[in-house]
């Protein structure tokens, strides 16, 4: 399927609020500190924080929550204890616990997220300062941002149709459940039984990280510093300039006029803001 991460960003973008960005594919964990470039929407690795001599402090909360996405109820689950049968399910024997899936419209998204923990930096703003100094240096790219946190999901399911009435069941690994089987499940030790066009399946993915917010610096601000201070560094091999003692002063003061939170749904790095 072409545009998988349009069509998931799409669906999932936005459910937790602004500034939550959706983190495709599942396989990339990411974790706080992280650096990354940003291309059509999607976060990609560059480096971290600490190899740029930032030091990240994280905290975990001790709450656990589930997030499920059935496209607004474009997807229909059907839900199969252990012994129980029915009409929909012909792939599962009495014995399976699991699901069956219709989609009723294309590109149509499930997801299911259990047990996600958020980790953070307390107080993200404290970047401002190490973040002017690294731009003035030009070791930070004006198009880079940094992770401030991360919701880590104990497992995670993602399917995602390529054509109306797309249907898909799905095997609970035995014993897995003992009792009436939760949508929440479905992102656990879970297998594809039998699926029709489904285009995309992810399923069961443990430690995935499906959400992070990240941190970058203000499109005004570094157009104003690269204006009246170009330029930033001088000639290599001479030692750094120094750094203007009122832009340090800004960014312990008045942290929010340098960096901010940012939203997936904002324009690039370099357009008007």
């Amino acid at each position: 399927m072409e545009g998988t991460f349009g069509v998931y960003g799409d669906a999932v973008g936005g459910l937790l609020g602004p500034g939550w960005w959706p983190v495709w594919p599942l396989s990339t964990r990411y974790t706080v500190g992280d650096v990354c470039s940003v291309h059509d929407g999607q976060l990609l690795k560059a480096g971290t924080l600490k190899t740029l001599g930032v030091p990240i402090r994280s905290t975990r909360s001790g709450h656990h929550d589930s997030l499920v996405h059935d496209s607004q109820g474009a997807v229909a689950v059907t839900l199969k204890a252990s012994g129980a049968t029915g009409p929909l399910f012909s792939a599962l024997s009495d014995v399976d616990a699991g699901a069956h899936l219709r989609f009723t419209r294309d590109r149509t998204v499930f997801a299911a997220f259990p047990g996600m923990q958020e980790s953070g930096e307390p107080e993200p703003y404290r970047l401002a300062r190490p973040l002017v100094e690294l731009y003035f240096r030009k070791q930070w790219e004006p198009g880079w941002v940094a992770v401030t946190h991360v919701l880590t999901a104990a497992s995670a399911t993602v399917l995602i149709s390529e054509g109306g009435q797309a249907e898909a069941e799905l095997r609970l690994g035995a014993g897995v459940v003992a009792g009436p089987v939760r949508v929440a499940d479905l992102a656990g030790q879970v297998s594809l039984a039998r699926s029709e066009k489904i285009g995309v399946h992810w399923l069961g993915d443990t430690g995935a990280t499906p959400f992070v917010r990240v941190v970058r610096l203000r499109r005004r601000w570094w157009h104003k510093v690269d204006a009246d201070f170009a330029p930033r560094q001088r000639i290599k091999g001479l030692a750094p300039r120094d750094i203007p003692v009122r832009l340090l002063d800004q960014a312990d003061t008045d942290p929010g006029e340098v960096i901010e939170i940012a939203d997936p749904d904002e324009l690039p790095p370099g357009a008007a803001g």
